[in-house]
């Protein structure tokens, strides 16, 4: 029903914020090590591994059998992206990448937590939609993981579903003119979606904070000469005034020893497909070992990106730790960290929770705490990571801010600024934390043009608060929350015999708010409180207001039905359901706040037959019922966060919007 939407991540603002707002994180030294210990050939290893290397014909040493004109792809990063057409194919890439999720999360993606029947929660899919979005920002990451997961030459004993499903591929059809093959094409994708999963990015963040260019160089040629079939990606960014920007990703395939210290590794860059009359040959990064740094340069127009051992913007990610093992089935948590994910506190092993803020998009991101001027030292400890994007087309797409869990239920200001070489193209600002996803979607940003939003994630769901700079209409607005359930037994025995049934009903819902013109200097806000589940909507705008608002539920019925008391016999069944209503001219009064009980507006299956609940869903109508409490908001530092507070008397009024719905059911 629904169509495939957006994706991906953010980077670091005005260049240099991070450094002045947020202290520029780093693992913590024992998490550094932890990291770096996973792999002996992580270990920083002394110059007698280039006097192997020296010893060995022509000073070279190169992964076994590798070739990029044969085993790279024979299309380009640019021309990957133009091939993919994410609405067309909508329906399958949600299939796929539903089973991917729950490979790399576990069932919690799913309503009902059941991977048997997936049906992804609102924020799961929200999730997904934005990381594909940001797949037109580049495939580098994902390209350069495929050609060396597809070169692997030993399948290790456990092989995840997505090797198994392409295996068919392997032969030279795979790197040639296969661009619009939907399995590569998604294949590609699951790897690209690893680069911001927290157990990928923290040992690649540690190897980039940790070690200098001459031990990564090491670290590459111990895998080349002990033979591994556990090779690296290598990431290079560039660097402007402190910050990592234009990510790219290479494959690195051998290393040749020059004179004086120096040493050229070859690496298959996805720009460049091999064998092309256009293409560079040779392509190579040059480390210099008595200086301690690196280039690389892959033709005379292209930008240059170097470093040296204080730069910190050259670092390896090993292929295994995209591909942790996995059962057959998955299990409710999967090997990486969900990050929009319910944390459950009775846990054996709770989730630490992370707040994340992406740009999809170009542009300069800047996260600050609302209220502080900023003193590096009183953030010191917050440890608060920087996750670059590494897309290869040398976009200004910024790093993604990841925060640690004391930064829940405190407000954030962040301000997103246009620049004059990126792509005028709407942009995307999502806010993940524990239970939800939460977006800002809005047009273009134009050269140098300032937006400022403020979010308070909170425990209970996210507040959101958008401020004009003009007189405009409000960018979207949307929250997308995880998954509810209950369970219930009932009697349902008939005429013709006994039955008991055991029902569970898992509910998920999305919401998007638009279409309010705001003159300038007005504030609008969203706020999902899932204690009391409502949603909350005002602007500080005297003037009464309209807004569109949709609503997207999904729900999951999953019944077990015992027939017979004696010998029993049991049926399983499972519903899911999808809804959206759209309504218009949604009407706030001045100084007045809104709010819809979102969980009285899902189908109630109570104790109602399969029939009956068919027949019910089929006839379901969906008006949306709002109600109106006096305008509650913070009064402190203009014009900082709205802080709609809820009301505990009874709602001034009442009104019913009707609006457009669409629906689908499986039965």
């Amino acid at each position: 029903m629904a169509v495939l939407t957006a994706f991906i991540v953010v980077q670091l603002s005005p260049y240099g914020a991070a450094a002045t707002v947020f202290s520029q994180p780093a693992i913590a030294p024992d998490a550094s090590k932890a990291a770096l210990s996973t792999s002996p050939s992580l270990q920083p290893s002394p110059n007698p591994l280039l006097a192997e290397l020296q010893d060995l014909p022509n000073g070279a040493a190169a992964l076994p059998n590798f070739d990029p004109g044969v085993n790279g792809f024979q299309f380009s990063n640019q021309e990957l992206i133009q091939a993919i057409d994410l609405e067309r194919n909508a329906i399958a890439w949600e299939e796929v990448l539903t089973e991917q999720l729950q490979r790399l999360f576990g069932t919690q993606v799913c309503i009902g937590q059941e991977g048997g029947v997936c049906l992804l929660t609102s924020a799961a899919k929200d999730w997904l939609n934005t990381q594909l979005e940001r797949m037109n920002q580049g495939l580098s990451e994902g390209m350069t993981a495929a050609v060396l997961s597809l070169w692997q030459p030993e399948q290790p004993p456990r092989i995840p579903w997505w090797q198994r499903l392409i295996n068919f591929l392997v032969g030279r059809v795979v790197f040639g003119l296969a661009r619009t093959l939907f399995d590569l094409q998604t294949f590609i994708a699951n790897l690209f979606l690893t680069q911001g999963v927290a157990e990928v990015f923290q040992q690649t963040q540690a190897i980039r904070d940790t070690l200098t260019p001459t031990q990564i160089l090491l670290s590459v040629v111990d895998i080349f000469l002990s033979g591994s079939s556990d090779p690296f990606t290598m990431g290079i960014y560039q660097v402007i005034e402190g910050v990592l920007t234009g990510g790219h990703s290479l494959t690195p395939y051998q290393i040749e020893e020059q004179d004086d210290g120096k040493y050229w590794v070859y690496v298959y860059d996805s720009n460049y497909p091999a064998g092309r009359a256009a293409s560079p040959t040779d392509l190579h990064v040059e480390f210099d070992t008595v200086a301690d740094t690196w280039s690389y340069q892959p033709t005379p127009d292209a930008p240059v990106f170097k470093g040296n051992a204080q730069s910190k913007n050259l670092d390896l990610t090993q292929l295994s730790w995209r591909q942790p093992e996995t059962p057959e089935d998955p299990a409710f948590r999967g090997p990486f960290t969900c990050p929009f994910c319910n944390i459950d506190p009775a846990a054996e092993a709770p989730v630490e929770p992370t707040i994340d803020v992406t740009l999809i998009g170009e542009g300069k991101l800047t996260v600050t705490p609302y209220g502080a001027d900023a003193p590096t030292s009183q953030l010191a400890e917050a440890q608060v990571a920087l996750v670059p994007f590494k897309g290869g087309l040398n976009r200004e797409v910024p790093a993604s801010y990841r925060l640690p869990a004391d930064s829940l239920d405190k407000p954030l200001k962040i301000t997103l600024e246009g620049t004059p070489t990126a792509q005028l193209r709407p942009y995307t600002l999502q806010l993940t934390g524990p239970g939800y996803t939460a977006d800002f979607e809005g047009t273009p940003l134009t050269p140098d043009e300032i937006l400022t939003m403020y979010v308070v994630p909170h425990t209970t769901g996210p507040e959101l608060t958008f401020v004009s700079n003009q007189a405009v209409e409000i960018p979207q607005l949307s929250i997308h929350l995880t998954d509810d359930t209950t369970a219930y037994p009932f009697d349902s025995s008939t005429p013709e015999g006994f039955s008991l049934t055991e029902r569970q009903v898992s509910k998920s819902s999305g919401f998007e708010l638009s279409g309010l013109k705001l003159p300038a200097g007005k504030r609008v806000a969203l706020s999902a409180r899932e204690d009391l589940k409502r949603l909350y909507f005002a602007d500080d705008d005297l003037a009464n207001s309209q807004y569109g608002l949709k609503v997207r539920n999904r729900i999951v019925i999953k019944d077990r039905v015992q027939i017979g008391e004696r010998q029993p016999d049991f049926l399983n069944y499972t519903v899911t359901y999808e809804e959206e209503m759209q309504a218009s001219n949604v009407q706030v009064d001045g100084q007045t706040q809104a709010f819809f009980n979102y969980d009285p507006a899902f189908v109630t299956p109570a104790e109602k037959s399969r029939q009956e609940l068919l027949e019910t869903l089929e006839q379901r109508d969906f008006p949306i019922t709002i109600a109106y409490e006096p305008l509650s908001i913070s009064t402190g530092e203009t014009p900082g966060p709205m802080g709609l507070a809820p009301s505990e008397g009874v709602p001034m009024a009442e009104r019913v919007f009707q609006g457009s719905l669409r629906k689908s059911a499986n039965k």
